[in-house]
This record gives C-alpha cells, structure tokens and sequence, in this order.
C-alpha cells in the first residue's frame, strides 16, 4: 500500500458559505496596520487615518450620487445624500475627538517614523474638495501620488462639481443665488437642497478647524510631517468654502437695512459664513 499525502485544503470562494470575516474581509484589513515602532500611539495614529480615508472612499461614492441626482432634478434623492453627508462628516469629527486624546510627547515617540508621508498627500481628500467646488491646479501634482491617482485628480479637476451643477439648475430655471433665498418664493425644492448644501458645507469647515486645532495642540508652531508648514498651513485652509455664492446670498437676503456688507479694499466684497469666519474675497 502506497503512502498518499492529503492536498492541504483551501478556500473555494464559489462554494464556501460567507461568513462575516470573509465578506468584509477582515482578516486581510487586519493585517494592514504596520508601525514602524514600539511607540504606543502609533497604533491609534495608523488606525484613525485609514479609517478617515475608508470613509472618504464612502463620501466620493455618495457625493457622486448627489451630483447626479441635482444634474437630473431628483432633489428629494440629493436631499438624502447630503443629510448622510452631514452624518457621515459628523463621524470624521468624533475620530479628530479620539485621535485628540494622543499628547505631543506620544506623538513625537513615533513621529520621525513617518518620512516625508503627510496628510497634505491624502489623494481623496483633494478629490472630495473637488467634487464639492473647490479647484486647484497645484494638487494636479500632489507628492507621493501614482500615475493612477494623478489622472483620478486630473479627471475630478475637470468634471463638474456640486457647485457647478446646483448653479447651472439655478440658472436654467432663470434663479439668482439671491433670489431663491429671497422671502415667499415657490422654489422650495431648490431652497432646501441649498440648505443641505450650506449644512454639510458648514460641517466640511468645523471638520477643517477641528484639524487644524489637533495639530496646533500636538505640533505647536512646529513644521508638519513631510516638511509642511504644519498648522500655519492648515490655519490658510480656513477661509475655503464649497459654496461661497450660496453663503452670500442666504445671509444677504436676511440682512435687515443698513447692515449691508462693507466693500473690502480694492472694491472687493467680503463673504462667507454669516458670522464672518473664514470669510474670503470675491473675484
């Protein structure tokens, strides 16, 4: 009699039943966290930043729904997107309130570990600020990104965005961004989708501050990772808005006479949120 050795047995993903490891492929996303030290934090550090950026993934999905939805006048459909939004920002700030817990002498034992990697190079994120309405040339050739994620940015950077989308439906339906805030309109489909807008913008922005404040209270002035200016720099991003036009026009309508905005040197008007914060200049 022959001597046989069993073939050892494997996973045949057609006929093994999922199970909840397997359809979320836990296993494989558990061995993606790699510190390069023994430093405590780091763990945390690697693990709020992956999950921000899983959820990035989730917002892109969900933006691009939106923007579809305003392009086909489903305004019912965007109005849900943009409430998930809210919700789904809301869960960046709690992971900001987590990774908050971490002090300077934490961070500092494991920070030189982090090269030249920055959150400055987060290729979602740019993608987010341009579908949203922001567009800068200068993250067309963001550090560290592949050819992949560079032609990704350069299609975002010509695609239409949220704005552009909600102002042409403005447009075509003969609307001023001041007129559809204007009292007694019969446009409410519209008015409540630029409310979702302004709320999620506004969110978007506490997001930025809350950042910029995490990184105040880890780094002080010092530089950031990958050699940036660090929170000097995150404090310019501030003064940026999704939806500047929107702003202006909701607090214009509502503000009672003589309490008109003063032009800004050189003729410029000054916008943005209604109580002046971050608040940036007109072309």
């Amino acid at each position: 009699m022959t001597d046989t050795v069993a073939e050892p047995l494997t996973r045949n993903a057609a006929t093994e039943p999922l199970s909840y490891g397997s359809y979320l492929e836990v296993p494989e996303l558990l061995t993606l966290q790699r510190p390069r030290t023994d430093a405590h934090d780091e763990m945390l550090f690697i693990i709020t930043h992956q999950a921000i950026e899983l959820w990035f993934s989730c917002a892109l999905h969900e933006l691009e729904s939106v923007r579809g939805a305003i392009q086909g006048k489903r305004f019912r459909q965007a109005r849900r997107g943009l409430r998930r939004m809210t919700r789904v920002t809301s869960l960046w700030l709690g992971h900001l309130d987590v990774l908050a817990t971490m002090t300077p002498t934490g961070f500092s034992e494991f920070r030189g570990a982090l090269g030249e990697s920055s959150g400055f190079q987060s290729v979602q994120f740019r993608e987010l600020e341009m579908i949203c309405g922001l567009r800068d040339r200068r993250y067309l050739n963001l550090p560290g990104a592949t050819t992949e994620e560079r032609e990704r940015l350069l299609r975002r950077f010509h695609e239409p965005n949220l704005n552009d989308v909600f102002m042409d439906v403005l447009e075509r339906r003969g609307l001023t961004p001041e007129q559809l805030f204007a009292p007694d309109r019969p446009d409410e489909d519209l008015r409540d989708t630029a409310e979702d807008l302004l709320e999620y913008d506004a969110l978007f922005h506490r997001w930025r501050y809350q950042h910029w404040l995490l990184v105040v209270r880890a780094l002080g002035t010092r530089p950031g990772s990958g050699g940036s200016s660090g929170s000097e720099f995150l404090r310019t991003t501030l003064d940026k808005w999704f939806f500047p036009e929107l702003h202006a026009a909701r607090s214009h309508v509502h503000t009672l006479p003589g309490q008109e905005p003063t032009p800004a040197p050189g003729g410029n008007t000054v916008y943005g949120c209604p109580m002046g914060y971050g608040s940036e200049l007109s072309a």
